[in-house]
C-alpha cells in the first residue's frame, strides 16, 4: 500500500514534503554516502541543490508525475503552479502527512 491513498492527498502531500525533505544537509549526507574514500562534496554545492528545491522544483515535479501517472488529470494547464499553490493551501478536507522528519 502507498504512502497516500489517492491523488488529491498525494497533491497536497507530497510536494511540500519535497521542499521540507531537500535540505543541503540531506543533499550533503547522500552524496558523502556515495563518494570515494577520502573524498566529501563541496558544500557549495549543498546550497545550490537547496536553491533548486523550492516551490517552482516541487510543483514542476508534480506536474511532472502527474502527467506521467495520470495524463494530466489534476494538473495539465499550463497554470499548474497556480494550481499547486491551491491545492497546499486549501487541502480541501485533506490530512497532513509528514515527511521524513
Amino acid at each position: 500500500m502507498g504512502k497516500y491513498t489517492n491523488h488529491e492527498e498525494f497533491g497536497a502531500n507530497a510536494p511540500v514534503n519535497y521542499r521540507e525533505d531537500s535540505t543541503s544537509e540531506s543533499f550533503l549526507k547522500g552524496m558523502s554516502a556515495i563518494s570515494p574514500p577520502g573524498m566529501k562534496p563541496r558544500q557549495s554545492r549543498g546550497k545550490k541543490f537547496e536553491e533548486k528545491t523550492d516551490f517552482k522544483a516541487s510543483a514542476s515535479w508534480h506536474h511532472n508525475f502527474d502527467v506521467a501517472m495520470f495524463g494530466g488529470s489534476d494538473l495539465g494547464t499550463s497554470d499548474f503552479e497556480n494550481r499547486q499553490m491551491t491545492i497546499e493551501k486549501s487541502s480541501g478536507g485533506v490530512k497532513r502527512i509528514p515527511g521524513r522528519k
